[in-house]
């Protein structure tokens, strides 16, 4: 899977402090991070050293031009709720012009959340979340909640808020990997919690 690169961000602020989901322009991107199997990038709005990935300042030039390298070399970018949350958010509140222009080019945005929740309609009402989808399909959790991750950046621990991007930016990627090779995912019914399996054709 040369052409995916798995895209993830963490903001400093919750929806419930701006009115909602849909305030894009309201959020506080910190960290932005990348996976393509091999390597891994994170862009960064506090100076961090970091093992494992390399580290850049967020600014938009220098994320756009990363990710627009990966689409002219005919690569896809993935993402977990990618279309509603991580690239309108880095469009509207960091004036990423790259993730603006790819919002309009379907062929090269790849949402994990979205594929599950189309998929899973044939067996019922089931779970979306990653922390869900990577418990039940890869066996391996999150480092830390959606919830956490804002107000650890507020206490200043920058580090683990970049680490946990990074693990998530890797288990989008697995999973994604997982249904190519294996025709499935695993996730839980929101009606009994029961393990189901998810017919995918992500090839």
């Amino acid at each position: 899977m040369s052409d995916i690169m798995a895209l993830d961000i963490e903001t400093g602020n919750y929806s419930w402090e701006i009115g909602g989901w849909d305030k894009h322009s309201l959020f506080e991107p910190t960290v932005v991070g990348t996976w393509d199997g091999n390597e891994g990038h994170i862009f960064s709005k506090e100076d961090i050293e970091m093992v494992g990935a390399t580290v850049h300042p967020l600014h938009p030039r220098d994320l756009g031009e990363h990710l627009q390298k990966h689409i002219d070399n005919g690569g896809r970018i993935l993402g977990h709720n990618i279309r509603k949350f991580d690239l309108p958010v880095l469009n509207a509140a960091l004036d990423c012009w790259t993730a603006g222009d790819l919002m309009s080019k379907t062929d090269s945005i790849i949402d994990t959340k979205l594929l599950v929740s189309k998929a899973g309609l044939a067996t019922g009402n089931v779970a979306t979340a990653l922390e869900v989808l990577a418990r039940t399909t890869l066996d391996i959790g999150k480092s830390m909640s959606s919830v956490e991750a804002p107000e650890a950046w507020r206490n200043g621990q920058y580090l683990e808020v970049a680490e946990y991007c990074l693990k998530d930016c890797q288990l989008t990627y697995d999973l994604y990997k997982y249904g190519c090779d294996n025709g499935i995912v695993k996730s839980r019914s929101l009606e009994d919690g029961s393990i189901i399996d998810i017919e995918v054709d992500w090839k």
